[in-house]
């Protein structure tokens, strides 16, 4: 009795469910099928790569994630790269799906330090680096950043780790030299967006500006379509799911890394 009793309660939710779909444009409702069909038919044997849709490559500007920090006197901060002060570096790489929704720490499968000799220490050094700690440290501190990135992100994605890190590395996405022009200064969003886009007709895809306190660049975000076996393909579109995360105001400040602050003609010599 107590089947009959829910049977009767599923059926008359399920011809409502099935008459509101009818009345729903027909794009939508095929889309929404396809989804639900696409969810019925995974299975526990799927790889990490089929669990997702796209990546979001995220790049970070080193000289405002220094002032945040800068009570901690972080060896990179201290003694910063002049690369870092012209352009921004990779954050991370970032599995994504379409409905906004993530996966995160698919494996327990541990990071391998050997990955950054297998690449290129300088690459990482130049384009990936950890701030928190010395170059030349080989410590868990120094592996930190990526160790996490590969934990959190990289195991969700079907490939090795060399293959997770070389496909971010290939994907950096150059800084326009308007950063470096306007270091410092303030600057319109319009014309900032219109720079890191390259592009009028935006065939490239849209960029998230995200900003710190209320007007400082701190990362600039874009997604890249990927491969079926999880390597990353062209760039595309974001979702309006990812461009929500944009919040910068229409004047944007371009900060300086704070051991610059008051010594303009010294970092205009070592730019040059």
């Amino acid at each position: 009795m107590l089947f009959h009793k829910s049977l009767h309660a599923i059926i008359p939710f399920a011809l409502v469910t099935l008459s509101s779909l009818q009345c729903l444009p027909q794009t939508y409702a095929q889309n929404l099928r396809q989804e639900n069909t696409r969810i019925l038919e995974s299975t526990e044997q799927e790889q990490p790569g089929d669990e997702f849709d796209f990546y979001v490559l995220s790049m970070s500007y080193q000289p405002e994630f220094c002032y945040q920090n800068k009570h901690k006197n972080f060896p990179g901060c201290e003694n910063p790269r002049d690369f870092w002060r012209q352009s921004l570096t990779l954050h991370g790489l970032w599995p994504e799906d379409d409905d906004g929704s993530w996966p995160s720490n698919c494996s327990t499968e541990q990071f391998d330090p050997k990955t950054i000799d297998d690449l290129g220490p300088d690459r990482f050094a130049q384009l990936w680096p950890n701030v928190k700690a010395s170059e030349e440290e080989h410590s868990d501190a120094h592996y930190g950043f990526w160790k996490h990135e590969w934990e959190k992100h990289g195991t969700c994605t079907g490939l090795t780790q060399d293959e997770y890190f070389d496909t971010a590395l290939k994907h950096f996405f150059p800084t326009p030299p308007f950063v470096h022009d306007n270091y410092g200064l303030e600057v319109s969003k319009v014309d900032l967006l219109n720079e890191f886009r390259g592009d009028v007709d935006g065939y490239l895809g849209n960029v998230v500006l995200v900003c710190a306190g209320g007007k400082y660049l701190s990362e600039v975000r874009i997604c890249v379509a990927k491969y079926k076996d999880g390597t990353g393909a062209q760039r595309i579109r974001c979702t309006a799911q990812v461009e929500k995360e944009a919040n910068c105001p229409k004047k944007i400040v371009i900060p300086k890394f704070y051991i610059d602050e008051g010594n303009e003609a010294e970092v205009d010599l070592k730019i040059e």
